[in-house]
Order: structure tokens, then sequence, then C-alpha cells
């Protein structure tokens, strides 16, 4: 059985994803804070399983992370209990499509 963690903090973390990872386990996190932290490529994916694992999640931090993709910043409304979100000093991948 998984502990009831309530807050995970990360800092300054390279292999913050194979962290995450591990940790999806518990599943009652209500507040992540990742700072500085390199998200790899897969930034979309992680924070699907964030949304997923934990949609009661009250406070999400990803001050500094990078490289988060565009497509991040769709899920983060599905978090419908939260009430504090930190962007601070990300780094954004935009995708840009040329029309044909």
């Amino acid at each position: 059985m998984a502990p009831a963690l309530h807050s995970l903090i990360i800092r300054e973390c390279y292999g913050a994803p194979r962290i995450l990872e591990f940790l999806f386990r518990i599943h009652h996190v209500r507040k992540l804070i990742l700072e500085r932290c390199c998200l790899g490529e897969d930034s979309t994916g992680i924070l699907a399983k964030i949304v997923t694992l934990y949609p009661d999640l009250e406070v999400l931090s990803l001050e500094s992370c990078y490289p988060l993709s565009s497509a991040v910043y769709y899920l983060i409304p599905y978090l419908k209990k939260l009430s504090g979100l930190n962007l601070q000093d990300c780094e954004v991948d935009y995708v840009y499509v040329k029309p044909v």
C-alpha cells in the first residue's frame, strides 16, 4: 500500500520523469511542485498522467521546468480543484504549423 503523501516537491532534477514514474503509485497527492526540472521529451505525456492520476490536485508548480510543449497548457484546465498554479520561467517549445 502506498503512503498517504499529500505534498511532493522535486527540485533541480534531471531525472524527474523517472522519479515521477515511480511516485505515480501514490494516489493522494494534492500539491505537486516541480522546480528547475528537466521533464524530457514527453512533457505532455507526463502532464497527462498527472491529470489522470491526480484529478484532485490543488497546487501545481512547474517553475523553471523545461522543455514544456504548448500542449501542456491544454491539460491544466482538467485539474478541477486546482487553486494554485505556478508557471514562472517555464521554457515552452511551440510547434508552428505552416498552411499548405
